[in-house]
């Protein structure tokens, strides 16, 4: 397994193995010369890695001559906000996320709060790469700043322009919050009393560790769903460490596939924007071809990866950027993913239609997903994939955007090689669990066929 990548998620990798502080502060150093000493904010999660990496990319990036305004442990959707509000030249946000404990990464960001796009990131790439980096002279370093006190104010002053808020603070709803020990509980006392919401928020202690794995999957929302029952919830929500993904728990404890919070919410938006443009990633559940269908949309996919939907989306005007792993913003909003706008948006929804979180769910069209991986060196994966493909061309549709997937009419199959690990990673999904499953079995043989002759 690489315990190290640069890729357009930025730098992560494996504390102490692959992601050292030598290699955050060369990562930084470059950061800092290409936005040429500009104002640069910076951001963290709770990991106990998190103060490590930002004391290390704070010295790197004033040593580049940046002027670093400092924001604390503040969840991803309030940088995204900050950056072009604070007129920051860039943003670098520190925290692994969904990445279970001992990952950690650093996220670069452009001037506007949004992921750089490939070009800026082969150029940040290359900078890296050379070492040859930007030093400032004695007085040219500036002191360490810290954001505005009012920052979070002016962050949840923007979120509530843009949602219904009247609405729901009418409905008065009781929610259930799993913070997994991460940035979101800063602002959540003050997210509740704007939205007028109950909130019983878990798992908020800053303790540096994780109580369970930060991907909010339904694995993750044991404890949520043990209280929505006993304190009569409305709603349950599941993030990951920085906020930027949510899995949801309906009001009868049925813990909700990450895969279904992109379509709730597009379903609810493009009722409102019929024949609005919608992106997300070659991954993404087919429940959310049916919502933009159902609302006359076009969907518009892209390869795996935040900082390509996002891209996109800027590039077409797009309504709706979105993933299925329980990531969404709009064009109203950042142009990153924040889970605070996600929930709020699920509660408007909610509120607006006078009709339960479950009753909502129960309108979204439901697949069977299947995940897996197969073992193989990376430097077959690519040509694994292409056999595959040429075997099955004249039987199914094959698209070519992030490795391949291949279509059904009643479901589909994603191969991807790894970037990560030395694997090919499997998606299958289909109306049934028993056909996605013997897709499943079916391309797994194929490829460990092939493996076995290598």
């Amino acid at each position: 397994m690489r315990s190290f990548k640069l890729g357009n998620a930025g730098m992560r990798g494996v504390i102490g193995v692959g992601l050292t502080v030598e290699r955050a502060i060369d990562f930084a150093s470059a950061f800092g010369t290409m936005v040429d000493g500009g104002n640069v904010l910076v951001g963290f999660d709770t990991r106990s890695s998190s103060n490590m990496l930002y004391h290390a990319v704070v010295s790197a990036l004033m040593g580049a001559g940046c002027r670093v305004c400092d924001a604390g442990i503040m969840p991803a959707g309030v940088i995204h906000y900050l950056t072009p509000q604070l007129e920051a030249a860039g943003g670098l946000l520190i925290g692994g996320g969904h990445q279970t404990m001992g990952w950690n990464a650093a996220i670069p960001l452009a001037s506007d709060g949004s992921y750089l796009n490939y070009i800026q990131f082969q150029e940040l790439f290359d900078i890296y790469r050379s070492h040859q980096y930007r030093q400032a002279s004695w007085d040219g370093i500036h002191s360490l700043e810290k954001i505005p006190a009012d920052s979070i104010d002016r962050y949840l002053d923007a979120l509530c322009k843009v949602i219904d808020v009247k609405a729901i603070k009418k409905a008065g709803y009781t929610v259930v919050a799993d913070f997994c020990s991460g940035s979101g509980s800063v602002l959540a006392d003050q997210f509740a009393e704007r939205l007028g919401i109950r909130m019983i928020a878990i798992n908020r202690m800053f303790s540096g560790v994780l109580p369970h794995e930060p991907e909010p999957r339904p694995r993750s929302a044991s404890q949520v769903q043990a209280l929505i029952a006993p304190l009569n919830a409305d709603a349950g929500f599941v993030f990951n460490s920085d906020v930027s993904r949510v899995s949801l728990v309906s009001d009868i404890g049925e813990a909700l596939s990450e895969e279904y919070t992109a379509p709730l919410a597009a379903d609810y938006l493009l009722a409102k924007s019929p024949g609005a443009r919608v992106v997300t990633n070659i991954c993404s559940s087919r429940s959310l071809d049916d919502i933009a269908a159902r609302h006359g949309a076009e969907l518009y996919k892209t390869r795996v990866g935040q900082a390509w939907v996002i891209d996109r989306m800027a590039e077409l005007g797009a309504k709706i950027a979105c993933e299925g792993s329980g990531s969404l913003t709009t064009d109203k909003w950042v142009h990153g993913f924040d889970g605070f706008y996600v929930m709020a948006l699920i509660l408007e929804a909610m509120a607006v239609s006078g009709r339960k979180l479950s009753e909502l769910l129960g309108e979204i069209p439901r697949y069977h997903i299947v995940k897996t991986s197969i073992r193989c060196q990376a430097s077959h994966a690519y040509s694994l994939i292409r056999n595959v493909a040429r075997e099955l061309k004249e039987t199914t549709e094959i698209t070519e955007e992030d490795g391949i997937r291949l279509e059904w009419e009643d479901g589909w199959v994603s191969l991807r090689a790894a970037s990560t690990e030395g694997v090919i990673r499997m998606i299958s999904e289909a109306r049934t669990r028993e056909v996605a499953v013997d897709r499943e079995f079916y391309m797994r043989g194929l490829i460990e066929r092939q493996v076995g002759d290598v």
